[in-house]
Parts: structure tokens; sequence; C-alpha cells
């Protein structure tokens, strides 16, 4: 992983001549509470799915304004729907540059918008750029515009994880980053793939955590069983769980 830090000696640096400026409140203090989160190894960063509240806080359909709720999710990227929130765009960006994957995984294609942000985004922010492979069983709604080498799309459908290439898996390189954005069969595709999956691989659940129902809350259950923890930088980066996906930024231990 990439780190960020340094932000305590650049505070004090910045304003070693200003007093007023590293009082208790003042902007070193500022600077080292963003120390604390930014930085990739802070204390209490990783937690077990049992030890967290489910509420989500920016659940779409409770947002006072209906331009807000479309909004939020109808934006594009190259012309293209990709539906994710300017929130968890964000929260990709930081994910891409610090885990710096050689593989990403998308489950659930669409028009291919997101597919195509992803690939474009590691070209940008990795180091050696890897792959990115999008599956969907509708393969037909995939534009023609998203087209990028390093993105590959399969037909799969993904209520039958045999339609899963396994030697395809079986050499994809880490680490990976795995998008859950099809809501079909959730934990049973966790379970499969989860057999490929390496220690610092990661895998985002989005949408289906909203609901918090028992089939959630079992299926992360089987997740901490599985040796994955929640990743309280991405969950709670704009407030607690202020993301698509509460308490389903998850790092392989």
């Amino acid at each position: 992983m990439k780190l960020a830090s340094g932000y305590k000696a650049f505070w004090e640096a910045a304003h070693e001549n200003y007093p007023d400026e590293i009082k208790p409140g003042g902007l070193l203090d500022m600077g080292i509470a963003i120390n604390s989160v930014v930085n990739a190894d802070y204390s209490d960063r990783f937690a077990k799915p049992s030890a967290r509240g489910w509420m989500s806080s920016i659940y779409p359909k409770t947002f006072d304004k209906r331009s807000t709720n479309v909004g939020a999710l109808a934006l594009t990227y190259k012309g293209l729907i990709h539906i994710k929130t300017p929130f968890d765009l964000a929260l990709y960006t930081r994910l891409i540059w610090e885990l710096q994957p050689r593989t990403i995984l998308e489950l659930g294609s669409y028009q291919g918008g997101s597919g195509l942000w992803f690939a474009d985004h590691m070209a940008v922010l990795c180091d050696n750029p890897g792959e990115v492979h999008s599956f969907d069983l509708h393969t037909k709604c995939i534009h023609e515009v998203a087209k990028h080498p390093f993105l590959t799309f399969h037909q799969a459908d993904l209520s039958d994880i045999a339609t899963f290439d396994e030697n395809l898996l079986m050499r994809l390189p880490h680490p990976w980053l795995v998008i859950d954005d099809a809501h079909v069969q959730v934990f049973s595709i966790f379970s499969y793939l989860n057999k490929f999956m390496v220690s610092g691989d990661y895998y985002v659940i989005e949408d289906n955590p909203m609901r918090a129902d028992k089939e959630i809350i079992d299926g992360l259950e089987l997740v901490e069983r599985s040796g994955f923890l929640i990743d309280t930088y991405y969950t709670d980066a704009f407030g607690m769980n202020l993301t698509c996906a509460p308490n389903a930024w998850l790092r392989k231990s």
C-alpha cells in the first residue's frame, strides 16, 4: 500500500512562527487530526463487522430532495451512466492509489461506464497498471464507447458461480479489488471468489448492505469468519457509513 504521512511535520514547519496556530484547536491540531485519518496505518482503522452498527447514512431514497436522489446516482462518465455517488467515487480514487491493485473485478457492468472509470483511474493512479474485468449477463447493454486496453467485459450469469472462468481467476495478479454492484447471490459469489483472494485484497459490496436485514447481517458474519475486516477509513471518511457500501469496504487479513 502507498501511505500518506508527514502531516504533523508539515503543520509544525508551516506554523512554527505563528503561535496562535499551534494552540489547542489551531491548525496544528487540525493537521494531526487529518493525519490520523489519512495515514493508512492509524490505529483502530480495521474493525470486525460484528463490532459495527448497521445504519447507512447515505441511503439515497431517504434524501430530502428528489433532485439530490437522482443526481447522486445518475452521474455519468464520458457520457455513460455508472451509478456511483460522488462520495464513493472519491473513496475508490483513494483506494486505487493506496492499494495499487493489479486486478479489479467488477460484478455488474450496466453500460460499461464504471468499468471504463476504473480502467482510466487504474492507468493514472497505479505505478504498474493491471487489468479490469467486468462481468454481467446482459452484455448487449454495454456501450460501444466503453473500451480501454486494460478493460475486458465478460458475459456471465452471476446467479450461477459455475459461469466464472476458474483458470482466469487463478492467473489474475494480486492485489485484487472486487466490487459487487450486481446484487445477485451476493454472499455465494463472495464465498466463491474468496477462495482465490489473498491477504491485503479488497472486496466492496455496494447497495445491498443498506438493507441491514437478517440476510445481510448473517452474510457479514460470514465475511468476518472468512478473515475480512471493515476498513473504517472508507466506510467513515465522510461520516459513519456515509457510503453506498456501509460496513462493506472489506480487506482480507
